[in-house]
């Protein structure tokens, strides 16, 4: 019956009450579908946009939003270098995010220079150039931003290469989870590390290689740092963009590879270590700009550097580097302070001559003292220091100490911006050449930049649409694999809410019939035995069913999961709460009847009470799928481990990834959803029956 009349909705009163209802009805809707939506927004974003929080993905329409998505892709703060003309502000990505004006009028300016057919022509001869220019370039001297969703693959497939390498007969009887375990077993051995899984490898220490710190160099002998260069060279090489894999299968040579490369994404999350910049910020020092002259306070600006050298110069991007030999005297005296104590030294060459051997052998022994102890230090053997050879390059320490005694004229300095200065001159001829060829206005080669910027922009145009949709569909990818490819996690959920719900559905209605029929004085006080299990919180409750389980020798088994799933205090309550109140006169009929007690409890009883039975059997579902805490304290071996344990630790391991921890959340809440959407009628019957009863 309602609770207003027919006649009484066509009020005013009635109306605006049912208004009221259903607006407070919509927005509780809403409220509950946001942070959902929000849920499967982040789970497609990446770290540029994650952290607007909106329930809609603005990259999906807006194709400005999505150039700036595609350059938080190559750097993982804004490249203020690049982009000089940016807001001051925009640091990191989350603040250029939420500048979504500036962002829009951002990549508007940058999108636009593509539409002039001569800047086009231009920006795609200088992109072309870069990518041939840095497939050959030396890996060891480039830095990558590399997607960490794609670490775990690719040192996965390196092992795996290797076991069939080894044993291609027994790898070929493997199955696919036999050989990612073989495989993780030979990563140990090599690298002498345990992990539990190749998603504990993150390669974080070699991205954050000091590279411009002049004591550092890659450690000698690392098999981990040695399989960083082939991941940076992977990616340089688009083995992690999509399309590009069967091009390189197709392309038989490395002229037409590189050809390719050049035409279809040349830009890559691969770039050449510059050395401009830390001259820069080098001349930025407090201590270095009172040596020329300005206050320590002075913030240093291009127009600075054109009244010390007497040239114009546009921007720091464009400051000559190497320092020219017709720079002034103060200048050049900086330079040398730059190469002897800020420069890595790893980019240094000694011009080796008899009076530098021999002071290299004077360092040596100052250090060392002794032959023994250079022995000790150095694990070379020698008969005296004289037969010490000074290298043009070592990696060692004793070998960078001295690079501060070397005279500037016998150091040859290397750098990304030499090399590519080289490839400009080799390939135009000139520096008037270069400067129609790219539109410059370059006053000497020492100025030329890095086309990072035009190569940023003409991949974008290229390829925007396809790399926007690999990369907003790769959490779900990455999620799979963790969680339904390793182990038995799905199989393990599936059985253990199985038979949760089985027990659920045997144990607790034959405990509450029981409970209900057989009118013992006792019963009132195992009732309240039942309800008081559901006094104390489940991490109180945890110490003494570990301990039960330990004693029973069951930790580690799968048994440890379903026994504490056979009975529930509460559903037992509910279901006795339920019996009691069926009508006396079926039983009593039943009885006379001749029916035994198993058949009035099959035929009479439980068909009676199906809608509770549902809600039990729901509850059972939910808190078996999404229990975690009890199998990670009794099941330490990962074979028994469930999705939801395999999701608490996803979100602890990707914890710097939040985007793909979203993906993870929606993809275990399927299930639920569409067992709830399944289940609605009986859901509302067993709500409503026991309040009609």
């Amino acid at each position: 019956m309602g609770v207003i009349l027919s006649v009484e909705r066509k009020t005013w009163k009635a109306r605006l009450f049912l208004g009221l209802i259903y607006l407070l009805l919509s927005v509780g809707g809403v409220t509950m579908l946001f942070p959902f939506l929000v849920m499967v927004a982040s789970s497609l974003t990446g770290p540029y946009d994650y952290y607007r929080f909106s329930p809609l993905v603005r990259a999906l329409w807006n194709r400005e939003d999505r150039f700036v998505r595609y350059v938080a892709t190559c750097y993982p703060r804004f490249p203020s270098t690049v982009y000089p003309d940016a807001p001051e502000h925009w640091g990191s990505w989350v603040a250029v995010s939420r500048d979504v004006e500036g962002s829009r009028l951002f990549a508007e300016g940058e999108l636009k220079n593509l539409k002039h057919p001569v800047t086009a022509l231009q920006w795609r001869q200088m992109a072309t150039d870069y990518a041939e220019f840095n497939m050959e370039y030396d890996v060891r001297n480039s830095v990558c931003t590399f997607d960490a969703r794609d670490v775990a693959p690719f040192v996965r497939q390196h092992f795996e290469e290797q076991l069939l390498r080894k044993d291609p007969a027994g790898y070929s009887k493997m199955t696919p989870l036999q050989r990612q375990e073989a495989a993780l077993a030979l990563l140990n051995d090599e690298w002498a590390i345990r992990y539990v899984s190749f998603f504990g490898i993150r390669m974080i220490a070699q991205q954050r290689a000091p590279l411009h710190h002049p004591e550092w160099d890659y450690p000698m002998d690392d098999p981990k740092s040695d399989l960083y260069q082939a991941f940076k060279r992977a990616y340089r090489e688009l083995s992690f963009t999509p399309g590009c894999e069967k091009a390189r299968k197709r392309l038989v040579t490395w002229d037409a590879y590189k050809a390719y490369v050049a035409t279809e994404s040349p830009m890559t999350r691969t770039v050449p270590f510059e050395s401009r910049t830390q001259w820069v910020n080098y001349l930025k020092r407090p201590t270095v700009l009172l040596r020329l002259g300005l206050s320590p306070d002075h913030i240093l600006s291009p127009e600075d550097y054109a009244k010390w050298t007497g040239t114009a110069c546009e921007g720091f991007e464009t400051i000559p580097f190497p320092l020219p030999s017709d720079a002034p005297v103060l200048l050049r005296k900086e330079w040398t302070r730059f190469i002897h104590e800020v420069y890595p030294r790893r980019l240094l060459r000694i011009a080796v001559s008899p009076a530098l051997e021999k002071q290299f052998q004077s360092h040596v022994r100052h250090i060392c003292r002794s032959v023994a102890s250079y022995k000790q230090l150095t694990g070379r053997t020698i008969d005296s220091f004289e037969d010490i050879k000074l290298r043009p390059y070592e990696n060692s320490a004793l070998w960078r100490n001295f690079i501060p005694a070397v005279p500037l004229d016998s150091l040859e300095v290397l750098s990304a911006e030499q090399a590519w200065q080289a490839y400009l001159l080799a390939k135009y001829g000139s520096l008037e050449k270069l400067n129609r060829a790219y539109g410059w206005s370059l006053a000497r080669i020492e100025e030329a930049r890095f086309p990072f910027r035009e190569a940023l922009a003409v991949t974008f145009l290229q390829r925007g649409w396809r790399d926007f949709l690999d990369n907003m569909t790769s959490n779900y990818r990455m999620v799979a694999e963790f969680l339904f490819v390793r182990g038995q996690a799905f199989g393990n959920t599936i059985w253990l809410v199985l038979l949760s719900i089985l027990a659920t559905l045997t144990v607790n209605p034959l405990a509450a019939y029981a409970l209900s029929r057989m009118k013992a004085n006792f019963a009132e006080k195992i009732l309240l035995f039942l309800l008081a299990t559901m006094a104390f919180p489940a991490a109180v409750t945890a110490i003494p069913g570990f301990l039960l389980i330990r004693d029973l020798g069951l930790l580690n088994t799968f048994a440890a999961l379903v026994l504490p799933t056979l009975a529930s205090g509460m559903s037992i309550f509910i279901l006795k709460g339920f019996f009691d109140g069926l009508p006396r006169e079926l039983y009593e009929a039943a009885m006379i009847d001749g029916a035994k007690e198993w058949q009035v409890f099959l035929k009479i009883t439980l068909p009676m009470t199906t809608p509770i039975l549902a809600i039990n059997a729901l509850h059972a579902f939910i808190a078996a799928y999404n229990s975690w805490e009890w199998a990670l304290l009794v099941c330490q071996k990962q074979s028994n481990w469930t999705l939801a344990v395999w999701m608490y630790q996803m979100s602890q391991q990707m914890s710097d990834q939040p985007w793909a921890v979203m993906a993870g959340f929606v993809l275990v809440s399927i299930p639920t959803a569409i067992v709830f959407i399944a289940c609605q009628k009986i859901i509302l019957r067993g709500i409503v029956l026991p309040s009609m009863k």
